[in-house]
């Protein structure tokens, strides 16, 4: 297939969700939001998060592509971002975005969980990770998310491969931010590791939701 086709079929979808959403006439920003990682996993995997900071309450829309840096450099174990059918929490040895935006908050397995966002144009390969999409009606404010930060995507690679994360964020018609981030070469610091309410909740919605699928297939032997 050709490579120059396929992309401009993403691009295509890209302007197409952030049309739906208000974007594609870009004004001069407010203020910078800021992408902050964390590491863990022995430093293999990178959990990427956004702070909305002064822009909070003042964005409905946000775009994220994030690539591998140099030849030969790929994501490793990638997945769906979702384990026993809820979404994974930051910081495992996955590479996923976070499923909680798109993940229905009515879900009977996980109540209260998911976002409920409306995501398209998901790209979830070795060597890209992207998504663009928002609350249909609502606008976004980081500031209830633990720590002030939105988790948007956890990566999983090599030791000392890097990558390159951009991200646009809009309201109504206009793009409110835009940034290109490239991890620093220092060393990142380390994901919380008393779990955050959001990640507690997870895991033991996991833990249940397993049970659930385990005893379904002891009844059906």
């Amino acid at each position: 297939m050709n490579t120059r086709h396929v992309n401009s079929q993403q691009c295509a979808i890209i302007a197409c969700v952030l049309t739906v959403l208000g974007a594609l006439h870009p004004s001069e920003a407010i203020e910078a939001a800021t992408l902050v990682a964390y590491q863990s996993q022995g430093g293999r995997a990178i959990s990427l998060f956004l702070r909305g900071d002064a822009l909070n309450d003042g964005f409905n829309g946000l775009a994220v592509q994030i690539k591998p840096n140099g030849g030969g450099a790929s994501f490793a174990n990638v997945n769906s971002g979702l384990t026993a059918g809820v979404p994974r929490p930051a910081g495992q040895a996955f590479t996923y975005r976070n499923r909680v935006l798109d993940f229905d908050p009515l879900d009977p397995e996980a109540p209260g969980v998911g976002k409920g966002w409306t995501i398209l144009g998901a790209i979830n390969t070795a060597s890209e990770i992207s998504f663009a999409g928002g609350p249909l009606g609502r606008k976004i404010n980081t500031a209830t998310e633990p720590r002030g930060e939105l988790f948007l995507a956890n990566l999983y690679m090599q030791p000392y491969f890097t990558f390159t994360a951009q991200i646009t964020l809009v309201r109504g018609v206009d793009t409110v931010f835009t940034t290109t981030f490239v991890p620093p070469a220092i060393e990142l610091p380390q994901l919380p590791e008393v779990p955050e309410p959001s990640s507690a909740a997870l895991l033991v919605t996991a833990g249940f939701a397993g049970a659930i699928a385990q005893r379904r297939r002891m009844l059906q032997v």
